[in-house]
């Protein structure tokens, strides 16, 4: 027997209230939707790769510098639905509040279903 429409589970992404005291309170952190996580895999496997004489520790160094800062402009919005800043602006931000900034990807991470270590080398 088919499904009916009120027995289908909910299509959402996950969210949660996240403080950040460096912004005066607290923002909504979204997990990511599927084709922001196929942007983000894809984009993580094309600028882990070592480049020249780069090591692997270093090139997900280098990475990091563009995969967080675009994860929370797409995960980290206001209670209109909107980002917070954008990916630019999060670099920015994450210069002076590093620990913050780290805080809100392990939850968009989570969030998003992207558990393991190869989510906190990048």
């Amino acid at each position: 027997m088919a499904l009916t429409r009120d027995q289908l589970p909910g299509a959402a992404v996950p969210q949660e209230p996240v403080p950040v005291p460096a912004l005066g309170g607290d923002v909504i952190v979204r997990g990511m939707d599927m084709p922001q996580m196929l942007r983000f895999s894809a984009l993580r496997r094309r600028i882990t790769q070592p480049q020249g004489d780069e090591t692997e520790p270093q090139a997900l160094e280098r990475a990091s510098g563009v995969l967080v800062p675009m994860v929370l402009a797409m995960c980290v919005v206001l209670d209109d639905g909107l980002p917070v800043y954008t990916a630019e602006q999060w670099g920015a931000f994450g210069a002076r509040h590093a620990q913050q900034v780290m805080a809100l990807w392990d939850v968009c991470i989570r969030l998003s279903g992207a558990h393991g270590d190869d989510e906190k080398k990048a």
